[in-house]
Formats: structure tokens, C-alpha cells, sequence
């Protein structure tokens, strides 16, 4: 059966879908995030959905360019060009968070240009930039005043079982997709990188329960597909916020498979547990403080090294694909630095930076060609 074909799965291709119509038929709100460091657990604990800010149907950023830098991530101005369109309306608030400069100051953009409404709510979470004992504690008190706000604005009050059941929820979305990760990195992967890119935006935009229950029908359609034979590189991607299937595709159509990554909206998404104690909201805290970073956790750099690393030998990859959108500074100083390091391992590597909005698609296909080429002469 065809991934593509499944309702939960088409969900990936839209913004609104009936899940978050009959999720507002029921009273329960929705809230915006930009950054995977927004704890889902919590607002799943108050009957809240998170719904991970995308580029989804952005066409062009015309409305977003009047007010942002050419300066700025292409990536933020759809996401706002889609907000000023009307797209977002759905949403009953926005978590904003110091991630990078440029989603940091939509928080203020947003607030400022009143993108939804005057009364919208938003809030920001401060997030430490360096693992220390003082930085653990610096983000469970950020998340406590984040549940404190987030009570006071919808007027609930959080209970710690039902905390604890977010977390079990959770627990075990990341183990179904780390399942289904499996099939992806097999010998002869049993999922294309789209159909999993596909996956992991549904999984951001549907409740978890319902997520959770489609997972498992997927692992079950899975065990028994045949693997995928004829592609002639593995490869893995690595740098910037990437969420269109179709620029997994751009690879597969030249035989080459993505068969791992370490993206925000990837792998490093799912890869990390919480685990349970009696302290919850500490729990939390401290998935999120030491799981796998991006490159704003400034002293982070040698252990997301470590985990390319164990990607590469993991799914066996024959080559890396380093890519940043224009203007993202942070990744394009650590892969600057993985080109290095990847070098000295005799990894083949293709650094390439691109826009948000995939243009120039031919020109970008012959280039992933030629790196395969490369790659099949010199294995």
C-alpha cells in the first residue's frame, strides 16, 4: 500500500486538516511552535495541540518581503508570508523561542504587525545556549513559568498524572518512529526518505494518540513490503530545517536514498526518551536540555559530530549531504566544520546552499547526480 495515499499521511501537505477541525470542534486549542525545543509534552498534558510551524503551500513571500530583511531565512519569511495570507487563523497562540536570530524575532514581528489577531497570545522560551548544571535548571524554571502562563492564558489548571501520561504518549512516538526509522536504514530500506519526511510532518500536525495509532498500521504495512533494490548511494543529510518531500525526492529521482539525516524535523526529532521519575516537569526539562542539538547549542558541536558519526555507520552511508538555507549562519558554521572532519574520514561530501522555496531544481539535480557519479567511481 502507498504511504501517500493514507489520510494521516496527507496531512503532510496541507496546513488545516480535518484532525485540527474536529480537534477546535471540541473546544481544545491548537498553538503554533517554531522550534523543536517547544516541549510537546506539556501542552499535550492540557489538552492543547502543539502544531510545528511549517512552509507547507507557500508560493511566494511577496507580503513577507515588505517587512523582513532580504537578510533574512527564507524558510521564516514563508512561514510568515503563510501567517499574513490568513493560513494560520487556525492557531490560538505562538511559542517563540531563541533558537536562531531569525525565528527568535518572529515572536516580535508577529506580536507587532498583529499577524492573527490584537488579543493573540504568544509566548517565548529561553532557552540556554551551553550544557551546564545552572543551564538545567535556567530551562526547568523557564518551563515551569511557560506552564504558568500557559494555565493563566486558557485558564487550566495542570495536573502532574496527566503529565506523566504525556510523557508515556510521547515516549511512544519517538519508539514507533525510531521503528520505522529501522526499515529506513535497512540493507534494502523498506521506506523512501519522502515517504518518512511525509511521516514526520503528519506526526507534527495530527494528535499524538491518533499519530500513534496510524504508526503502527505503518510498521505493520511495512514488515511485509519488499525492500528497495535499485538505488545506488546511500546517503545522509544534514544542516538546515528541511520539511518538502520534495526535496527527498530530488535525490531519489537520480538514485540516490537519504537513508538517514540529522535534521530537526529528522532524526534528532525522535531519537531521545524521557525518562520517567516522580519530577515530571524536571524530566522534561532534561530530554530536552541534553537531547541531540542543532548548532545553537554553541558547546555541542564534537558530540553532534559523535552522532553523524554513529549515523553514518549505523546506515551505512556512502555519503554526506551537507546543506544550509541562505542566510543560516548556525549551520553554516557546522558544516563548515563536519566538511573538515568528514574529509579526514574519507567520507565523499556535497555542501550546498539552497533557499526555503525549491527553485532551480534541475540545476540542484545534476549536482546530486554528479555526487553519486563521484561516489560510485570511487567506491
Amino acid at each position: 500500500m502507498a504511504l501517500d495515499k493514507l489520510e494521516f499521511v496527507q496531512t503532510a501537505n496541507i496546513l488545516k486538516n480535518t484532525y485540527i477541525d474536529q480537534w477546535k470542534k471540541e473546544g481544545k486549542k491548537v498553538l503554533g511552535y517554531y522550534c523543536s525545543y517547544a516541549p510537546e509534552e506539556l501542552l499535550h498534558a492540557l489538552d492543547i495541540l502543539p502544531f510545528r510551524i511549517r512552509g507547507t503551500t507557500c508560493k511566494d513571500t511577496v507580503l513577507a518581503d515588505a517587512i523582513l530583511s532580504r537578510f533574512n531565512c527564507s524558510f521564516v519569511k514563508a512561514t510568515l508570508n503563510l501567517a499574513l495570507e490568513g493560513n494560520y487563523n487556525f492557531l490560538d497562540g505562538l511559542i517563540s523561542a531563541n533558537s536562531c536570530d531569525h525565528t527568535r524575532r518572529m515572536i516580535d514581528v508577529w506580536k507587532r504587525k498583529e499577524v492573527i489577531a490584537k488579543d493573540f497570545p504568544h509566548f517565548f522560551l529561553s532557552i540556554p545556549h551551553v550544557i551546564t548544571e545552572a543551564g538545567l535548571e535556567w530551562l526547568k524554571t523557564e518551563i515551569n513559568a511557560f506552564k504558568e502562563s500557559l494555565e493563566k492564558v486558557y485558564n487550566r489548571q495542570l495536573d502532574e498524572e496527566k503529565v506523566k501520561e504525556s510523557i508515556k504518549v510521547y515516549n511512544e512516538n519517538r519508539k514507533l518512529l525510531k521503528e520505522i526509522y529501522s526499515f529506513r536504514i535497512a540493507n534494502d530500506p523498506k521506506i523512501k526518505s519522502s515517504d518518512f519526511a511525509r511521516l514526520l510532518i503528519a506526526n507534527t500536525s495530527v494528535p499524538k494518540e491518533i499519530c500513534n495509532e496510524e504508526l503502527r498500521k505503518i510498521v505493520d504495512i511495512l514488515k511485509e513490503r519488499d525492500g528497495i533494490k535499485d538505488y545506488r548511494a546511500r546517503l545522509m543529510l544534514v544542516g538546515s530545517y528541511v520539511d518538502n518531500p520534495a526535496f527527498f525526492k530530488i535525490f531519489e529521482d537520480v538514485g540516490g536514498l537519504i537513508v538517514t539525516d540529522s535534521l530537526c524535523y529528522g532524526v534528532r526529532y525522535f531519537w531521545d526518551q524521557i525518562e520517567p521519575s516522580s519530577n515530571p516537569l524536571l524530566d522534561i526539562a532534561t530530554r530536552y536540555y541534553h537531547k541531540v542539538s542543532c548548532p545553537r547549542m554553541m558547546d555541542q558541536h564534537p558530540a553532534r559530530l559523535d552522532f553523524v558519526k554513529d549515523q553514518i555507520k549505523r546506515a551505512k552511508v556512502d555519503g554526506v549531504v551537507l546543506q544550509r538555507i541562505e542566510f543560516c549562519d548556525l549551520h553554516g558554521s557546522d558544516n563548515m566544520l563536519f566538511s573538515h572532519e568528514l574529509e579526514e574520514m574519507d567520507i565523499p561530501i556535497l555542501n550546498i546552499d539552497r533557499e526555503y522555496l525549491m527553485s532551480d531544481v534541475a540545476r540542484f539535480k545534476t549536482r546530486v547526480e554528479a555526487f553519486i557519479e563521484q561516489i560510485m567511481v570511487s567506491g
